[in-house]
């Protein structure tokens, strides 16, 4: 079967672009004034056809990189980047229509949460994650900000002494974990090595579709615990979207420095 890939950019939408025999024209749509680099959509995806890009200048516009790119060469187009963003970021569109290729509430479950603001991108965002997040003071660098700077939901900040004690040591960053999505977009922007540690607890969704093969490939994906650059040094393997190994060239060791 032929098929001919392309990516291309237009304003803020970068669209990655497919067309073979069987679909006339199958695309994956990037809106780069919602992503927000927190690479949901790299955790879940099966083919490793999600790539993490310079966040921490992505966001603040000191580059024209997009936060994530898509790899056309390995992407299937299966859609569950789409279906796992929080920030509605990215649109899977097959012969110019909304299109769903593993069906919600057959295959996958519906995604259930609080509808939430996002003041850093005027954008909302769907929170549908529990866990917990903490920043190791040790091994923070202190002074990037990265951090503070891209969290859509403004739930870091810079703790300040009280004036009745400025002469109190203050952690370098403060977490309000009300406010955070767990999304990770602050642990993978962060330069430092295990600075941030995230460990997502509980996912809300329905229960139709939560028995799939599939899902359950995601659940443990999203609820393994992560830490910042930590995640560089891991070891994947290519799955089916149902989970399923495949067998794929060997990636090469990366050492630790």
């Amino acid at each position: 079967m032929t098929r001919v890939s392309t990516v291309k950019r237009k304003s803020h939408f970068v669209t990655t672009e497919r067309k073979s025999e069987r679909y006339d024209k199958t695309s994956l749509i990037l809106d780069l004034n919602k992503c927000t680099g927190c690479n949901m959509c790299w955790t879940v995806c099966p083919r490793y056809a999600i790539e993490r890009g310079p966040i921490g200048a992505s966001i603040r516009n000191r580059t024209v990189a997009p936060p994530v790119r898509i790899n056309y060469h390995k992407c299937v187009f299966c859609g569950l980047c789409a279906y796992i963003c929080p920030f509605d970021a990215l649109t899977l569109i097959v012969n110019n229509k909304l299109a769903e290729k593993i069906k919600r509430g057959v295959s996958l479950p519906f995604l259930e949460g609080e509808i939430v603001d996002c003041p850093r991108n005027d954008g909302t965002a769907l929170k549908f994650v529990e866990g917990e997040i903490t920043v190791d003071n040790k091994e923070c660098p202190g002074g990037c900000s990265t951090c503070i700077e891209i969290c859509p939901v403004e739930s870091l900040y810079l703790p300040i002494a009280p004036k009745e004690e400025p002469w109190q040591k203050m952690p370098k960053i403060g977490v309000n974990r009300d406010k955070c999505l767990f999304c990770g977009a602050c642990l993978f922007a962060c330069p430092a090595n295990i600075a941030i540690d995230l460990a997502r607890t509980k996912i809300h969704h329905s229960e139709e579709g939560s028995d799939s093969t599939i899902w359950k490939n995601i659940e443990a994906k999203l609820l393994k615990p992560v830490k910042s650059r930590e995640w560089f040094y891991e070891k994947r393997e290519k799955t089916a979207p149902g989970g399923d190994q495949k067998l794929a060239p060997k990636r090469k060791e990366l050492k630790e420095l």
